[in-house]
């Protein structure tokens, strides 16, 4: 079979392109696709807050890539900076000499976020970007005899093998060698500064001296959507200080503007040692993230001309890619989106209280801010118990999963819009818009919600179980 041209590539039938996926890529989460409803979603096109499907239909994107489309689809400014950048054919990659937009994307970077954050590592994802700064916390604090990381449990930081090791949100650890031994990670309950103080406390020797190299958290825990009492974060940074832990704030999927500020912990007086972001910094269109920390710690782990090139990524700051973030960070100030995502999260927050409000019994309670929100819910689970048997299907591992995924069809079907949820998290359903949308696209999500919620969610069920009956004992029986 010859090689496909891009064009032909372009113009696969979906089936076509389906076939190939499983083939080639992961025929199990095709499965899964299958099962969500998600397998026939023949996308023409997208720009904002719509995606537009071949079958003539137009669905509302609350779901944006799990936080990558903060500015939307192909945002025109994007497309424009990827087109200038073509027409003066920008070079991308010169590893033997300084790249101007390297400097110009760091030094934009830093106006951002409060001083003594002014010095950049850039990175291709989240797990990249947290990956640099567990290396330079160890670069600086293991020379001390420090040899532990302190993070949070039900915690998500990237499945590379130094955040893997920290990261405990769902079961992605199993059958991998940790990058940080076992031993050597302490788990604390988000949100609780006096079980973080206690730890420490046990861990502290006579001489007043611990093992702890590091601190991370998220600073809106990314999976169950929960955010941290006022004052936890700002706790958080000068306990570290104050008994020689570095303090990572992991921003990398509310940072960029999402939370209603650029940082989620600019809404405190808090300034972590390191903080890294990802997600909406690429503009949607490029891999690009960022682990930022001050010169002074720089210096400590890197600063010699020996051990300057230390840690690197051959894909890092690309030339393109530094002028599609740099053109974000432009378009968030020039266009107001971070003001937008407060505001329209706001209204968001209301309308879901307000449902929260009408079916009490369905919605357990409201979480998050800005565009990261997320209703958690009481799915009645004896009800679909007597729907069907999950007990030995490895997709269908709990009723939650059943009731979430019936949910989310429904309102993919049946009211064309896309929402998530996180595999540890299966009853708490999240809503993560581009930061371009409005106050109509919010109302026509609560319709839905409304509207599914009103049906009953086990008429949901049924039909999810209906739609998938064959699936759920294929290869079980």
């Amino acid at each position: 079979m010859p090689l496909l041209s891009l064009d032909q590539s372009l113009e696969l039938e979906n089936e076509a392109a389906n076939k190939l996926y499983s083939q080639h890529l992961n025929k199990y989460m095709l499965q899964i696709f299958d099962i969500l409803g998600l397998k026939e979603m023949d996308i023409k096109g997208a720009e904002g807050v719509e995606i537009w499907l071949n079958d003539g239909r137009t669905l509302l994107d609350f779901s944006a890539g799990l936080g990558v489309v903060g500015l939307g689809h192909n945002h025109k400014r994007i497309i424009e900076a990827e087109r200038k950048c073509h027409e003066r054919k920008v070079i991308d990659c010169i590893k033997i000499a300084p790249h101007k937009l390297q400097g110009a994307l760091a030094y934009n970077l830093s106006l951002f976020l409060p001083p003594p954050l002014t010095v950049s590592f850039f990175a291709v994802s989240g797990a990249e970007a947290n990956e640099a700064a567990m290396k330079l916390s160890e670069r600086v604090q293991t020379p001390k005899g420090k040899k532990k990381f302190l993070c949070m449990r039900g915690a998500f930081h990237g499945k590379t093998h130094g955040p893997l090791s920290l990261t405990t949100a769902t079961d992605v650890q199993s059958g991998f060698l940790l990058g940080v031994p076992e031993e050597n990670v302490i788990y604390v309950r988000y949100g609780d500064i006096g079980a973080m103080r206690e730890v420490i406390k046990a861990e502290t020797d006579s001489r007043g001296r611990n093992p702890i190299i590091a601190a991370i958290v998220e600073t809106i825990n990314g999976t169950t959507c929960e955010i941290p009492a006022i004052g936890y974060l700002s706790q958080f940074a000068e306990l570290c200080r104050q008994n020689d832990i570095l303090s990572i704030f992991d921003e990398v999927k509310v940072g960029m503007g999402r939370s209603g500020r650029f940082c989620a912990f600019q809404y405190e007086d808090a300034v972590p040692d390191i903080v890294t972001l990802a997600k909406t910094l690429g503009g949607g269109k490029r891999e690009v993230a960022v682990m930022v920390t001050s010169q002074a710690l720089f210096d400590r782990a890197y600063g010699n001309k020996q051990d300057c090139n230390l840690h690197s990524s051959s894909f890092s700051g690309l030339g393109e890619s530094c002028a599609v973030a740099i053109e974000t960070l432009n378009i968030l100030q020039d266009e107001g989106l971070i003001e937008n995502a407060e505001r329209l999260g706001d209204y968001l927050s209301t309308r879901l209280h307000d449902l929260k409000a009408r079916y009490p019994r369905q919605i357990v309670d409201v979480r998050g801010r800005g565009l990261f929100q997320a209703i958690r819910l009481n799915f009645h689970q004896d009800l679909v118990s007597r729907l069907i048997d999950v007990s030995k299907n490895p997709l269908f591992q709990t009723y939650q999963t059943v009731l979430i995924g019936a949910l989310t069809r429904q309102l993919f079907e049946r009211h064309n819009v896309l929402v998530h949820f996180q595999p540890g998290a299966r009853d708490i359903l999240h809503f993560m818009p581009p930061f371009v949308a409005q106050e109509q696209h919010i109302d026509k999500l609560i319709a839905a919600l409304d509207d599914t919620l009103s049906s009953g969610i086990a008429d949901a069920t049924l039909r999810f179980v209906t739609q998938n009956i064959k699936r759920v004992f294929r290869d079980l029986t």
